[in-house]
């Protein structure tokens, strides 16, 4: 046991021993280069194949959203396509519809001429008739303040015509006597 206190009070020194020599060339600044990629160099690869397994991963959940909504595009089209021959049927109603309009407002406009010859005075000169389906308009000369009158009267009378307006009246001159007159009138939709 006297031995015990002996080995306690010694200090022993560390022996390091290296048998590998120091290559001179990792003190260059190359080799502090080389050394530093190396060591750093293998978490950046570490990293990059952690990077490629996450996208290798995330593939089959986004290949599954592409399957879905390539099922979900493919379902619209076979319901678009099944009313197709609805949309066509209505297209074509849609067109008789407003060929049956045009016809009708044709109709109205050619009605149209009789009433004005019915209510229109002998001495009355037109110089301008539009006709349009809801609305004419008439410019023209009437030779006596009389036969104006009566054109006005028979326009306000007229169960053919309403929103009567006269928007011009001018008194001739000694080489063009009378009125020159400007008209306008809605139409109504003339019953047979």
């Amino acid at each position: 046991m006297s031995f015990l206190p002996f080995f306690k009070n010694q200090h022993h020194a560390e022996i390091n021993i290296n048998l590998i020599p120091k290559d001179p060339f990792f003190e260059t600044i190359i080799g502090k280069t080389l050394r530093w990629a190396l060591s750093v160099g293998r978490y950046i690869v570490i990293f990059t194949e952690l990077m490629v397994i996450l996208s290798f991963v995330s593939r089959f959940t986004l290949d599954r959203q592409l399957t879905n909504l390539n099922d979900g595009i493919h379902q619209k089209e076979m319901v678009i396509k099944s009313y197709g021959d609805l949309e066509e049927k209505v297209r074509l109603v849609q067109t008789k519809t407003d060929q049956y309009q045009q016809i009708e407002q044709q109709a109205n406009i050619s009605d149209i001429f009789p009433a004005l010859t019915k209510i229109t005075p002998k001495s009355i000169e037109l110089s301008e008739l539009t006709i349009k389906p809801t609305k004419i308009a008439m410019s023209g000369r009437a030779l006596s303040q009389q036969s104006l009158n009566i054109l006005i009267n028979n326009f306000q009378l007229s169960s053919n015509f309403f929103n009567v307006s006269i928007d011009r009246i001018e008194a001739g001159d000694a080489q063009k006597p009378g009125f020159s007159f400007l008209i306008s009138a809605q139409t109504k939709e003339l019953k047979q």
